[in-house]
């Protein structure tokens, strides 16, 4: 395994070369984040948010139980997830260098960030597999890496937890941000699909893996069709989640 790690990260690397200078605002010339972006991100944490899709309740005092109005009125399939942050400031910044800034090499730090999160959460304890959202071919080609798959690695490994691409994005999609809520629910209909061996998950805990979770549109999608392939639990944990 750390090998092949060591491998990926080579080809990173001299495919996408450090430019150096922090990689969220550029500054400085060293490889890591500068200390100013460091401190911000690492002060966004513990804001108050839904105890079942992870988003961020906006600064006004959360409700009890603390449930968003979505889920209250319609449950998600996934038993609960979690977020690093809401979606904003210097982390937003972040996710946008690695995933359009081809700064894969942010990873490492963004999923420490993640594990942090999901370990103080008891739910996790005990998951069996960590699943990475998957992107399209398109996409993929586009991009050249899947940004919730490296997620995912970290998360993994800190966790001593396998990670599976346990699922296929069988189309190309448009772009979740941008899109209206009701079009962001109905976007990703049917766009997994189970990649894996039949019955390989039953009766087992699945962590799944992406950046960012907005409406839990695409969680959802990607619990359904694990739970359908006999999983007996499907958690999220994600970097960010919107602010409701």
């Amino acid at each position: 395994m750390s090998s092949l790690r060591a491998v990926l990260d080579g080809l990173f690397r001299l495919v996408f070369p450090d430019p150096g200078g922090c990689p969220v605002c550029g500054a400085g010339v060293a490889e890591a984040l500068c200390p100013a972006c460091r401190a911000e991100i690492e002060s966004l944490s513990g804001e108050p948010h839904c105890d079942r899709c992870g988003r961020f309740f906006s600064p006004v005092p959360a409700p009890e139980p603390r449930l968003c109005r979505d889920c209250r009125r319609d449950a998600p399939p996934f038993e609960r997830c979690r977020a690093y942050a809401p979606y904003d400031g210097v982390v937003r910044d972040a996710v946008h260098r690695l995933k359009y800034g081809r700064r894969p090499d942010l990873a490492v730090f963004l999923g420490g960030l993640m594990i942090r999160t999901v370990r103080s959460d008891p739910a996790y304890a005990g998951a069996d597999l960590v699943v990475p959202v998957p992107l399209s071919r398109e996409a993929f080609k586009r991009r050249g890496f899947n940004q919730a798959e490296l997620l995912a690695r970290e998360v993994g490994g800190q966790l001593n937890v396998p990670v599976r691409p346990a699922l296929d994005k069988v189309r190309d999609t448009p772009a979740q941000a941008g899109l209206p809520r009701a079009a962001r629910l109905t976007n990703l209909s049917g766009c997994f699909r189970f990649a894996d061996k039949p019955d390989f998950l039953r009766g087992r805990t699945v962590i799944v893996v992406d950046d960012v979770l907005t409406t839990g549109s695409t969680l959802s999608e990607a619990a359904k069709v694990l739970l359908e392939a006999r999983a007996s639990r499907v958690l999220g944990a994600v970097l960010v989640a919107a602010r409701i």
